[in-house]
Parts: structure tokens; sequence; C-alpha cells
């Protein structure tokens, strides 16, 4: 899950998930999601649906997903059910397919708490993933770390990390770090720093300069279908241009 604030000196998410993603098994139709107000005043919460383009108005977005209700009012640490629905449109079957949540929490215009007097109440939008995994795929989702594999070349003029995911399923990781002259260097963070399934991913490297070695050690933290982080280890191979 990935927050991101519109304004703010001093801001935090009070809108809370009850889990850090959503699972559709095929022949699913919808699931449930609770929602908690952790702020000391109330908000308006707008809820939809989309692909991840994050430009685009609630009105505009598309997904196969629905979100139920759309827009609600949700008093200080109070709870709210919400309901995602699955529309039955087609969706891949050889692989799984991510939409995104969007809780938008509207604080408003004048908060009265005293404790919140040196704060600035901002609307802001939590994002979360929906995935929806068909039924048959040819392995198991905890079996995917070991498919990854990893090589370090230049697109563009830029050194970047590329990650091979030859699975059905999303990798969702948390950091990516390499191995340099004998200190890991991490890879910059993104809002989406997910390896899509049966593709590559490339992850810029910034002011990374390789060395004489043909293979450098990687290390992630991956994100599971629980929200717990697993850490793995690889080896990236480097192409160097000729």
């Amino acid at each position: 899950m990935c927050a991101a604030m519109s304004a703010s000196s001093i801001a935090r998410a009070g809108l809370m998930p009850e889990q850090t993603r959503l699972i559709f098994h095929e022949g699913q139709t919808q699931r449930s999601l609770m929602l908690a107000n952790t702020n000391a005043y109330p908000v308006v919460v707008q809820t939809w649906v989309d692909n991840g383009e994050g430009n685009r108005a609630p009105e505009n977005s598309v997904s196969a997903m629905i979100a139920l209700p759309s827009v609600f009012r949700l008093q200080p640490q109070a709870l709210q059910g919400l309901r995602i629905v699955y529309d039955g449109s087609a969706l891949p079957k050889d692989r799984e397919s991510v939409s995104w949540l969007n809780l938008y929490e509207i604080p408003p215009a004048k908060v009265d708490a005293p404790a919140l007097s040196t704060r600035v109440a901002v609307a802001m939008n939590t994002q979360m993933k929906i995935f929806y995994r068909p039924a048959h795929l040819p392995s198991a989702p905890e079996k995917m770390a070991g498919t990854l594999t990893f090589r370090i070349e230049q697109q563009a003029g830029t050194w970047v990390l590329v990650c091979h995911n030859p699975s059905p399923y999303h990798a969702s990781f948390s950091s990516l770090r390499v191995g340099v002259q004998g200190r890991e260097q991490p890879v910059a963070k993104s809002l989406d720093m997910m390896a899509p399934p049966l593709s590559d991913k490339a992850y810029p490297l910034g002011d990374f300069t390789p060395g004489a070695d043909a293979r450098v050690p990687v290390s992630y933290t991956l994100i599971d279908d629980g929200g717990h982080y697993l850490d793995g280890h690889a080896t990236a191979s480097v192409h160097q241009m000729p």
C-alpha cells in the first residue's frame, strides 16, 4: 500500500484498511474490506478502482472492479465496510491482473481538536492493490521468488537493473539492493515497484558504475499475499556495451 499526499507539512493517512491487498480468485464476484477512521475528526471518503493511471478523475476510471459505497462519511474511530465487486469483464487467463483501490479521505474545512492545532489537515489518497487470480495457473505464488532472474544493462544511456519475471504472478518488491564494491546500493523506490508477470521490469540505478565483475549480487524484499516481508538473494549478470 502506498499513500500519496496532496499537500502538507505534517500529514499521515488516517483511513486504515484491515488488509494491505485484496485477492480475487476466479469464481469470486465480490470481496469485503473493513476501513477504520483513526483520525480525531470525521472524514468524507470517496472510493474508486482504476488500473493505476493516477491522473484520471474517478468518474473516468476504467476497471473490472467497482468499490461500493463510492462516497460516505466516517466519524472518528468508526468503522465502515466496503464491497469490491468484479463486474465480469474478460481478464487474462494465463496470468494474474492487478487493479488499484483508491481511498480518498477529505477532512472537514476546520478541525477543532486542540491536539491538531499545529497540524495541517489535508485530503489524502491511499492506494491498495487488488489482484485477480485465474484458476489453474501453472505454479503456486509462493514459488514465484525462485523463478526471478536479474541482469544489469544500459538503456538510453542509463544503467538499470532488469528483473525478468517468468511466473504468472506479480513480484511486489518493497526494496531492491545491488552490491557495489563490497557495499549495498539501494535501488531508488517508485510508486510501483512491481515486476509484472511474464515480462521484464527495469529499475534505474542512478550513479551506478559497473566494475570488472561480470556478475553482481542482488538482494531484495518481496511482499507476499498476506502483506509479509520476505527477503531473497540473487545474482545479476552485467551486460557491458562493446
